[in-house]
């Protein structure tokens, strides 16, 4: 953030933002990865398509049409609530384990982001290391190549829109928008 009325901050220069955990971040986060990437995409299909398997079962069983019909209506609905259900104990487990730091201090720099937590833990993550980014409504959110991990950045974080721009500057230079 520029306070003093100078220059702007050069293009590398780096770009701190502080946040603590909220329980709707995680689970606007698993909805955007469920939404936005095909690993996601798969998981839902599979929460919906598994309830028809008694459906074909039926089918080739002979089954009456009432039954089939029972089965066809039940079993979507059924699947629909499970993946609810498992989306929301998801993020309730992340927000849990985020919520154990109070605040996360993160720098986003040219080559990449840094965590501190509290604690004196951090981690980092290299933009190399990244497949891409993308944003929901409050989070900027960034998901690894290796093991499709998802990070996210509340926006809340950055002090200024001015920083959030440059947070989306940098990112849009070094990453693909998924």
């Amino acid at each position: 953030m520029n306070t003093t009325g100078g220059a702007e901050p050069a293009v590398g220069a780096e770009i701190e933002a502080y946040y603590s955990p909220r329980p709707g971040d995680a689970r606007e986060a698993l909805r955007w990865y469920a939404r936005r990437t095909a690993k996601g995409r798969m998981w839902m299909l599979m929460w919906l398509g598994l309830p028809l398997v008694p459906v074909v079962m039926g089918l080739v069983q002979g089954m009456a049409a009432e039954q089939l019909l029972l089965l066809a209506v039940l079993g979507p609905f059924v699947g629909c609530y499970g993946a609810y259900l498992s989306l929301d104990r998801q993020a309730h487990r992340r927000y849990e384990w985020a919520a154990r730091h109070r605040e996360y201090r993160c720098t986003h720099s040219e080559a990449g982001v840094v965590t501190r937590m509290p604690d004196g833990t951090a981690s980092q993550i290299l933009w190399s290391q990244c497949a891409g980014f993308g944003e929901s409504r409050n989070l900027i959110l960034l998901l690894t190549k290796e093991d499709g991990t998802l990070l996210w950045l509340p926006k809340r974080a950055a002090l200024t829109d001015q920083e959030l721009d440059r947070i989306r500057e940098l990112l849009e230079r070094k990453l693909r928008r998924l």
